[in-house]
């Protein structure tokens, strides 16, 4: 993952959405028996820094954004999950209609492929078109995911969506 540079022209959502990859992105690439919340803390004091805090409305919308942020990176980061793909773009689709995806995370959940994606706030539309694209880029992929999952960092919410792969054919 490249190092971030936060330009002045970006809005408080999207600098956020940067430091929150590089917190999740460092905290799986740790040895899972160093991954904790402590980490998590170190990982968003080092990171935060770098949010210029005049993309906010005021300073209480900066640390509510930053405690909010955190108390929900704790609750959905969880040590012994060991992640195959972290933050990576895929391509789908047809030669001459090439797509990209991120898959912010794919892990191994009992056996079964699961995809979690990071948002600050859950958007039911975002949501449906993610899911569409994850089930094609999955399927050119030849991975087969149970379920997707969609962790609100601003709201705490987590939605899990159960993907039905039993109608396609091979």
């Amino acid at each position: 993952m490249n190092a971030i540079s936060l330009s002045m022209s970006q809005n408080w959502k999207q600098a956020v959405e940067e430091i929150v990859k590089q917190i999740i992105f460092h905290y799986y690439q740790t040895s899972p028996s160093s991954r904790s919340a402590s980490l998590i803390l170190r990982l968003t004091d080092h990171y935060w820094k770098k949010i210029d805090e005049h993309l906010f409305d005021s300073p209480v919308h900066y640390y509510t954004v930053l405690v909010k942020t955190i108390d929900h990176l704790l609750q959905f980061l969880q040590p012994a999950i060991d992640c195959f793909l972290l933050f990576e773009r895929v391509e789908y689709g047809t030669k001459r209609m090439k797509k990209c995806v991120e898959i912010d995370m794919a892990y191994n959940d009992k056996g079964k492929c699961a995809i979690r994606k990071f948002l600050l706030e859950t958007d039911e539309t975002f949501c449906s078109r993610y899911l569409s694209c994850i089930v094609a880029a999955c399927d050119d992929l030849g991975i087969i995911p149970s379920k997707v999952e969609f962790c609100s960092l601003l709201t705490g919410e987590r939605k899990e969506v159960y993907v039905d792969f039993s109608h396609r054919f091979h």
